[in-house]
């Protein structure tokens, strides 16, 4: 059943040498290639941008850099030990960091979405309060823009808060949990939020947050085969495949029914 099972995994850092993913270009090839391995088959490139953490520069200086990348390995592809890489669609996207920069950039339409759709993949310091996280979606949504929420199940601010969580999904926000978090012991908080999210109907993404082959894999397949012990294969399918192929195509996301949150 797992050889048919494909994956679109729209939060990867690809791109070598500009913030905390591969190295180099054989770094990130051999990330594709277990990415590639555990049945990913589209994947976005999601640079950091505006932390203050990683200059990676403007949204032109990353767009560059995704294309040079792309024909890099177009090239690598060309040979017989990198044939795998025929098989993955990589897209362009970016992952970031909501700040007073962020909103001047966002305001100028200088961000990188999700292929170019309207999603826009954000993530926020762990030191907000959710209020203030509500307030910045809300001026996102605000723009025309649809707000991704990054590994949500990372945030103090909001453990054991499904009526807020749920509050972000009635706003027309995307929640995105982490693969890994799925794994984690069951004393981990994150583990606790992602499957609390999946079980209300909350989650609409799960995606690897890959940042090399090994330690933060883009393994997608062992959550997968974890979740398949609890729900039914085509709601995973549409967390893991569905719901991020319709971003990548910058349609709607099928409309879902979150169970309630009391």
């Amino acid at each position: 059943m797992l050889a048919r099972t494909h994956f679109a995994d729209l939060h990867a850092h690809l791109l070598p040498a500009v913030d905390d993913g591969p190295s180099d270009l054989e770094e990130t090839v051999e990330l594709l290639r277990v990415a590639h391995r555990a049945g990913t088959r589209r994947i976005v490139a999601t640079p950091h941008m505006f932390s203050p953490s990683f200059p990676t520069g403007d949204a032109a200086t990353l767009r560059g850099a995704l294309e040079q990348l792309a024909g890099e390995l177009r090239e690598l592809s060309l040979r017989e030990e990198h044939a795998f890489l025929r098989e993955i669609e990589i897209f362009p996207g970016s992952e970031n960091y909501v700040s007073p920069e962020f909103f001047k950039a966002l305001e100028q339409g200088d961000v990188l979405t999700l292929n170019d759709s309207r999603y826009l993949l954000v993530e926020f310091s762990p030191f907000l309060a959710a209020p203030v996280v509500e307030s910045a979606l809300q001026r996102i949504r605000g723009g025309g823009m649809v707000p991704v929420v990054a590994h949500v199940e990372r945030y103090p601010a909001f453990e054991d808060q499904a009526e807020r969580l749920a509050h972000l999904v009635e706003m027309g926000c995307i929640l995105q949990i982490n693969a890994q978090s799925l794994l984690l012991s069951r004393r981990s908080p994150s583990r606790k939020v992602c499957w609390s999210l999946l079980e209300r109907g909350l989650a609409q993404i799960i995606a690897s947050d890959a940042h090399d082959p090994d330690r933060r894999s883009p393994r997608m397949d062992d959550a997968f085969r974890r979740l398949s012990r609890k729900f039914p294969e085509e709601r995973i399918r549409a967390w893991m495949w569905h719901n991020p192929s319709a971003i990548l195509e910058d349609r709607p996301l099928p409309k879902s029914s979150p169970a309630p949150v009391g």
